[in-house]
């Protein structure tokens, strides 16, 4: 078993040295004026004596005018129209679908093929007021491989 051996008491800090304090002072008041003449600002004149008379007031620099607002997108109205999301293997296809917005878990037919509505989503045209469905499509069941005939 090894014994630590005790530490030295440590060294009282060392006095403070008031002369070293005061020209610490003297040179942040030196900081502060040297700020207040770069920026403009008023400075204070030592005690006893009056303040110097402002060089000479700056005008605002002009301000650039404002830019022209963007002009609003169309809205497009509510025709009794709903966008069909439908991927495929080359992407996504929007495809316009007339009449009433089919709820999730409806199966509808879109070129011979039947679609299922999985969730509903705005649309991804800008401006356009119109509802989307994102689909699947619908798998053919496969005939029963199991059984031997």
């Amino acid at each position: 078993m090894r014994i630590w051996p005790r530490r030295k008491p440590a060294s009282p800090p060392p006095p403070v040295v008031l002369p070293s304090l005061d020209r610490l002072a003297g040179l942040i008041e030196r900081v502060v004026e040297l700020v207040d003449e770069v920026s403009g600002a008023p400075v204070a004149a030592p005690a006893g004596e009056p303040l110097p008379p402002p060089a000479s007031t700056v005008a605002p620099a002009p301000q650039p005018p404002l830019p022209a607002p963007l002009p609003a997108l169309p809205q497009q109205t509510d025709d009794g129209s709903w966008l069909a999301f439908v991927p495929s293997a080359h992407g996504y296809t929007l495809i316009v679908q007339p009449g009433l917005l089919p709820p999730p878990g409806n199966e509808f037919d879109l070129d011979g093929a039947r679609y299922r509505v999985l969730r509903h989503a705005p649309s991804p045209l800008p401006g356009d007021g119109r509802r989307c469905a994102v689909v699947e499509m619908e798998e053919q069941p496969e005939a029963d491989r199991s059984s031997a005939e």
